[in-house]
């Protein structure tokens, strides 16, 4: 393990996190910040520094299921992109958490660091997680590591013990998602029986029956851990966890494991008979749709934000959809906005957090004229709105674009069918963001914003305002740091 890349990069947080557990609040802190780094710069070196992609390591094996019970690990193109976006978000929402998660946040004060130990081990067991999530080499080790995001997205969520609706939210997060763990089980379980393996390309040794059903099941189980209707319920109640969790859950983990269960196997596998992409792209339209309709009514900001990403999600699953139905411009679109709208989600959730430290509410009607006391927040925020709109030179702009071109490879009649649904939701879904923006950025200070000290006199704003500034330098850049990765899907 001395000089192993992909092994030191599963451990490290990992270790980390027992680590965390054990040191005082103030050696917390900073290792929470330098701790993160160290995981980041072992993904840069895995990812750019070790060599030659696809790399596979075996880290055990389970002899009573013979060659099949081998635990991999493999690093390629696809897992590539999502270890940069589990491990660039997780520094940020880390150093952020070492403000958010202290005495001056004016919504859940944190006296004397009580439940911080506790929230920065399962935080780095969680970056742990989708690192194995991403490095998986087969359904063995994917499940596993599933499982594992499902826990600490429990244990998260309902961090603040003693608010009951806190508690509830995490208890429905791990029930509806162990649902979908259910369903990856049992198509595990279809694959191992009729092949004795567990490598994702056995499905495509299935016989059509079968390969039929275990895509539905996968498909249940992405659902469900990625917030797809009917499955999505529990993704706007997980907002009572704190706002870096709730960022995390959204940009770089839980959500964004489901997208990759799919890409994995389609991926790996190929061939899929064209009525399973009709049926994931009919799932993620409606997804779509829904999310954006929930959007209209809410009032709570990290709610709003909760919507928009079900309906974001909804656009990875069309995208990946389309590869069964003959894009697979559509499919590297797919893959391409996980990566962009991570950073730009990334950012909305991290401003509304800043908000709610220094006014206390995150109330939409409550809040108006942010710009004049939190300028950078409010800028930062406003740029956030509109890279995850697709508005140029930002991030989601050009995974929408690609997106555009994997449904223009359509043929007609699918087509039409995806295509109008897809565009009168970016378009409506831009106006009224558009709106929500204006309300509480500009016009007249509210009561709230009037009380608000201005950014040069509360302690610590540089330091959150450094690490807003540095999520909307990544909505710029994003999309060149993945770029290279997904001309080798």
């Amino acid at each position: 393990m001395a000089a192993d890349p992909l092994l030191w990069l599963l451990a490290a947080p990992f270790l980390g996190a027992f680590l965390l557990l054990a040191v005082p609040g103030r050696l917390r802190n900073a290792l929470a910040v330098l701790l993160p780094a160290a995981y980041l710069a072992l993904g840069l070196w895995a990812v750019f520094g070790a060599g030659e992609l696809p790399m596979k390591r075996s880290l055990a094996s389970l002899p009573w299921l013979g060659e099949a019970g081998t635990f991999t690990l493999r690093l390629d193109p696809l897992s590539a992109i999502l270890i940069l976006v589990v491990l660039i978000v997780g520094l940020l929402v880390m150093a952020f958490s070492t403000a958010y998660m202290g005495p001056r946040n004016k919504e859940h004060p944190i006296l004397n660091g009580e439940g911080n130990a506790r929230y920065y081990f399962f935080l780095s067991l969680f970056i742990g997680s989708m690192v194995g999530v991403a490095l998986a080499g087969n359904f063995l080790v994917f499940f596993f590591f599933w499982e594992c995001t499902t826990l600490c997205s429990w244990l998260l969520i309902s961090h603040h013990t003693g608010r009951p609706v806190a508690v509830k939210a995490g208890f429905k997060a791990l029930v509806m998602t162990h649902v979908g763990g259910a369903f990856l089980f049992s198509s595990v379980g279809i694959v191992y029986g009729l092949e004795g393996s567990f490598d994702f390309s056995a499905i495509a040794k299935l016989p059509p029956a079968a390969m039929g059903v275990v895509f539905v099941f996968l498909l249940v189980a992405a659902s469900a851990k990625s917030a797809q209707v009917p499955l999505f319920t529990w993704l706007p109640d997980a907002m009572e966890a704190p706002t870096p969790i709730s960022a995390y859950l959204h940009a770089a983990a839980m959500v964004k494991a489901g997208i990759y269960l799919m890409a994995r196997v389609i991926l790996d596998t190929g061939v899929f008979p064209a009525w399973t992409g009709g049926l994931m792209a009919a799932c993620a339209l409606v997804t779509m749709v829904v999310g954006l309709i929930f959007c209209f009514y809410q009032d709570d900001l990290k709610r709003f934000l909760a919507f928009s990403t079900i309906s974001q999600l909804g656009y990875m699953m069309l995208g990946l959809s389309l590869f069964m139905l003959g894009s697979k411009a559509g499919y590297v679109a797919g893959v391409f906005h996980l990566a962009c709208h991570s950073v730009a989600k990334a950012l909305l959730f991290l401003c509304v957090g800043a908000m709610a430290m220094r006014l206390g509410v995150k109330s939409i009607s409550k809040i108006s004229g942010l710009y004049t006391k939190m300028p950078i927040t409010a800028v930062s925020f406003f740029i956030g709105l509109l890279a995850v709109t697709g508005i140029p030179p930002f991030s989601c702009f050009w995974s929408k674009l690609a997106l555009v071109v994997g449904i223009l490879q359509l043929k007609v009649p699918a087509l039409w069918l995806i295509s109008v649904p897809f565009y009168l939701e970016v378009v409506i879904a831009f106006l009224w963001y558009l709106k929500v923006g204006q309300k509480v950025l500009f016009g007249s200070p509210s009561e709230v914003v009037l009380a608000a000290q201005p950014d040069g006199a509360v302690k610590g704003a540089g330091f959150v305002n450094v690490i807003l500034l540095t999520l909307v330098i990544l909505t710029l850049f994003m999309p060149l740091i993945v770029y290279p990765f997904l001309m080798e899907l």
